[in-house]
């Protein structure tokens, strides 16, 4: 059947989405659009995202508005570009972080080389290679898109009921308040720690630390451009090192500079929580022998707590039947090429997608087995591309260690891969394998 003033008619199935954050509300508007009747249940009180700045690269803003349009604007309304006019196409520029160690003179602080990419201007839509948003306030902006209705809060998930054909077929999902939903099928946007891969899994595929932690702090701009000027404070910047780097970009149309810094330890995590408190003492000391002032001003406004990085590196499908994994529940990634966030815009493209094209609940497992076979194996690499990209900026990643052109080309072919992916094409296929 047609659209209708660009609203298709209902599909006769439903979609459970679990989770609320940036890919579960992706889908969410994803599937409306495609005629598919969705809800979403989120564990917390309301939306809300974990951490402040969110890089997305021209891949990202491909899939916003292949999605929906709204979605792009809603994005560039939130997003904060380089400041420099001739620093639009740069994604980062790359900086030493401590003075270099392999005899060639480079000290903290000098240029190595800028990023480039001018093909994104060629998309028309109005961002620019590398756009910072505040991950709270573009959720904001998704949600405006989220019809009244659709969103249960306060429901966190306890387990998953497969039902057979005799009870209506199905999923029921049960949640800590004892109350519970059913759906044709559902959809786990539950993050890396997700019940739903939990479920799916019988817990068999858990995240592993990368040997990696992270301090992030916000600093104000008026600060930030008189301590390390115009041209380094509003445009955005990686520090590279001996075991750590730090990055840094504007986010909150410059109001802020978001920083992370990373440090590799290569042990294990020690604490129970992903998240540990932190002190002034332990940043200082993680960081001896970096650029000072990078190091002051990370210090003075740090959270107080270090994050440690998990990722999920596997082989199994991301789905069974009606049940199927997206976004950071399926491949979570470190953040070592930016490609995290972008990836589930991507699902969420592909998946709302191939739901859209079928008509009966028969199909759905076709659907998820369709999406599963161009998914996967990109977004796997992903995961393994940005583990690697973490080791080259820190110069521990093998064969590549502090020799820069190699590093160069090194970062130059992952990024473009990670930029030049053509969704359509890969929709196309997807249906061709449905």
């Amino acid at each position: 059947m047609d659209s209708v003033n660009g609203v298709k008619p209902a599909k006769p199935f439903s979609i459970a989405i679990v989770g609320g954050g940036l890919g579960g509300i992706a889908l969410a508007i994803g599937l409306i659009k495609q005629g598919v009747p969705t809800h979403i249940y989120e564990a917390a009180a309301g939306f809300g995202e974990i951490g402040a700045g969110v890089i997305f690269g021209p891949n990202s803003a491909r899939a916003l508005n292949l999605i929906d349009p709204a979605m792009l604007d809603g994005f560039k309304r939130c997003a904060t570009f380089n400041e420099s006019a001739d620093r639009i196409h740069t994604w980062l520029s790359w900086r030493y972080g401590m003075d270099s160690r392999d005899g060639n003179g480079k000290k903290c602080g000098d240029l190595i080389w800028h990023l480039e990419d001018e093909e994104s201007a060629k998309l028309g839509y109005g961002t620019r290679t590398r756009c910072g948003v505040h991950r709270a306030r573009f959720l904001d902006e998704l949600a405006k898109l989220i019809p009244d209705g659709t969103v249960s809060f306060r429901k966190s998930l306890v387990d998953i009921d497969e039902l057979s054909e005799s009870k209506g077929g199905g999923i029921r999902l049960h949640f800590a308040d004892g109350s519970s939903a059913t759906a044709s099928a559902v959809v786990g946007c539950d993050g890396i720690k997700s019940k739903t891969r939990g479920y799916l899994f019988n817990n068999k595929i858990n995240p592993e630390y990368t040997g990696e932690y992270g301090y992030r702090a916000l600093v104000p701009e008026k600060l930030a451009r008189e301590i390390l000027g115009d041209d380094i404070a509003l445009n955005g910047q990686l520090y590279v090192g001996y075991g750590g780097f730090i990055i840094t970009y504007p986010v909150e149309h410059g109001k802020l500079i978001n920083m992370v810094g990373v440090v590799r330890n290569g042990q294990l995590w020690n604490h129970e929580q992903w998240i540990a408190p932190s002190t002034k003492e332990d940043i200082v000391k993680d960081f001896e022998g970096w650029h000072p002032v990078l190091v002051d001003l990370i210090s003075k406004f740090e959270v107080r707590d270090k994050w440690a990085f998990f990722d999920l590196i596997h082989s199994e499908k991301y789905y069974r039947g009606r049940i199927c994994l997206m976004g950071d529940s399926a491949h979570a990634s470190t953040a070592n090429l930016g490609a995290g966030a972008g990836m589930a815009m991507e699902d969420a493209f592909i998946l709302s997608n191939l739901l859209g094209s079928i008509n009966d609940t028969e199909s759905l497992e076709r659907a998820f087995k369709a999406y599963d076979s161009v998914r996967r194996p990109r977004t796997q690499k992903v995961v393994r591309l940005s583990r690697l990209a973490g080791m080259a900026n820190e110069f521990v990643a093998p064969k590549i260690w502090d020799d820069l052109s190699k590093l160069q080309s090194d970062i130059d072919a992952r990024y473009r891969w990670v930029w030049r992916e053509d969704l359509e094409a890969q929709l196309a296929e997807a249906k061709r394998y449905m």
